[in-house]
């Protein structure tokens, strides 16, 4: 990855966005042009070359913004069926192609290299927000299976609020640092204990948990300090679950950079590798020649608007 590669701006009254098609395809920056806050994070391993491959560590990538995970999310061996998987899966080691470009609209397509699967996306430009028209298609000659989670990493600061649908009452906790919200496999009771707000970078937990299908696709993250809100849209029926990812300074440990951020991640199956999805009956089949297509709406609030405000605006919509 690159610190002077290639970007796309694209730029309204309301929000200003950055594209790096050479580092996985991946949006890079969101900033709100009213409060200046930047809500995706940024990367601290722009400087470093990375050589796609099956061996490649998603955290020594760009490791920022929003990425694409397909077709796993976890590294697969070659017990899955199909065949190995990198971590992350393909796409976010990938340079991705410019296909379309204007003021206001960028189009990305990328082929994978673990499985027969052409994926492209179209980004554009609204009035206080962006749409991402996602299509991905079997090109291969026989049937494959994939997984597939958008992998945003937004930005945030103590006290920060997270919302999500009024029915995600409960959540599947798949990964718990240091056990903060128990084991592996419990069931979590949201927003209980104050989970939903964020705490300090210095904390050092790192939590991955599930909902169960959804019905209703928005969730959010409140910017308190600023007073603004980022929701996230997204069709039930093509992405029937919601991921959410917790990290305040809890990975990847070691003496790299500990990461600050959280992720909501609207994805096709609960589950953390394309392994797991396929042996739940899960994983998303493509015959060859077919392709599926879905939307992902990301809209900025007005500033000023407060914490109870903004979660009424998902939650009672």
């Amino acid at each position: 990855m690159g610190l002077h590669r290639k970007t796309i701006a694209l730029t309204n009254s309301s929000l200003s966005v950055s594209i790096a098609p050479e580092e996985g395809g991946r949006i890079r920056s969101l900033v709100s042009q009213s409060s200046g806050i930047e809500f995706l994070t940024q990367s601290t391993n722009e400087n470093l070359r990375l050589k796609p491959g099956y061996d490649a560590q998603f955290q020594h990538g760009a490791c920022a913004g929003i990425e694409e995970c397909l077709p796993t999310v976890g590294i697969c061996d070659d017990t899955t069926a199909g065949g190995p998987v990198p971590d992350h899966g393909d796409f976010w080691q990938l340079r991705w192609k410019v296909t379309a470009q204007s003021a206001d609209h960028v189009a990305l397509a990328a082929n994978g290299f673990s499985r027969p699967l052409s994926f492209q996306k179209a980004i554009s430009l609204q009035v206080s927000g962006l749409s991402i028209h996602y299509r991905v298609q079997n090109v291969g000659q026989s049937d494959t299976s994939f997984l597939y989670a958008c992998h945003p990493l937004f930005a945030i600061e103590p006290g920060d609020r997270i919302v999500l649908p009024p029915e995600a009452k409960t959540l599947q906790l798949t990964y718990s640092r240091a056990g903060r919200m128990g084991q592996p496999g419990d069931q979590v009771t949201w927003p209980g204990n104050g989970i939903d707000t964020v705490l300090p970078a210095e904390t050092g937990e790192a939590e991955m948990l599930y909902t169960d299908t959804l019905s209703t696709g928005r969730c959010g993250l409140y910017r308190s300090e600023g007073k603004q809100g980022l929701i996230l849209s997204f069709s039930p029926l093509a992405m029937p679950y919601l991921g959410l990812w917790f990290c305040y300074g809890g990975w990847p440990g070691g003496s790299a950079p500990q990461q600050y951020a959280v992720a909501l991640e609207p994805t096709t199956a609960p589950c953390g590798t394309l392994k797991q999805a396929q042996e739940q009956g899960l994983a998303f089949q493509l015959a060859p020649g077919e392709d599926f297509a879905w939307d992902l709406g990301i809209h900025l609030t007005p500033t000023g608007i407060t914490w109870e405000a903004f979660r009424k605006s998902i939650q009672e919509r």
